[in-house]
């Protein structure tokens, strides 16, 4: 890693301390069946990726769930699949500020979003979805497992980097269905289940 790169990374983490140490939320384990707003961040860079969502945002709103979509897209130029929906939201790195700050109403909006679940699908690269699954006020934060922000979250699922994102939609959906209200943090290692 360059000098850089060091530096920029130690900038943005002042930073997003400094912002968690702000936020307000109620902590409580809240399975799959008892959650009614779920929020889901996710890397939107390619249509496949979107699709996936798209479907699982329909498949929980048949389930009775609210659902609001934030998809972070990587290229400069948007591409045209991922122009704002009512429930799918994109954002990407030029809806920030120098300091972090949100410029985007739709990431606001999401951030201020009371929900019960906050499922992050986002890989480890992505800091800005990291930032955001870290400022949300949700009740209950679940996310792949990553060492460096392992932190934000109440269930962290451990599943191989090369995992699709396909797979991470199934071994959350399955962990949320079967995790125990009763139970505060939770590392679940998916590997270990097959």
């Amino acid at each position: 890693m360059s000098v850089f790169n060091k530096i920029k990374k130690k900038y943005r983490n002042y930073f997003f301390r400094k912002e968690i140490g702000k936020i307000n939320r109620k902590k409580k384990v809240i399975n799959y069946i008892e959650a009614k707003d779920i929020g889901i961040i996710y890397d939107a860079s390619s249509e496949e990726n979107y699709l996936l969502i798209a479907n699982l945002t329909r498949e929980l709103q048949k389930d009775g769930k609210k659902v609001n979509t934030l998809g972070y897209i990587r290229q400069k130029k948007r591409p045209q699949y991922s122009f704002p929906r009512l429930i799918l939201g994109f954002f990407s790195m030029q809806d920030f500020t120098w300091n972090y700050k949100s410029r985007s109403n739709f990431i606001n909006e999401f951030l201020e979003r009371n929900f019960d679940i906050l499922l992050d699908l986002s890989p480890a690269d992505i800091f800005f979805a990291k930032y955001i699954a870290g400022l949300t006020k949700a009740t209950y934060k679940a996310g792949i497992y990553d060492r460096e922000y392992f932190h934000i979250y109440d269930l962290l699922i451990d599943v191989n980097e090369s995992c699709s994102l396909e797979e991470r939609i199934e071994h959350s959906l399955h962990y949320l269905k079967t995790i125990n209200s009763q139970k505060d943090l939770c590392i679940i290692n998916s590997e270990a289940q097959e």
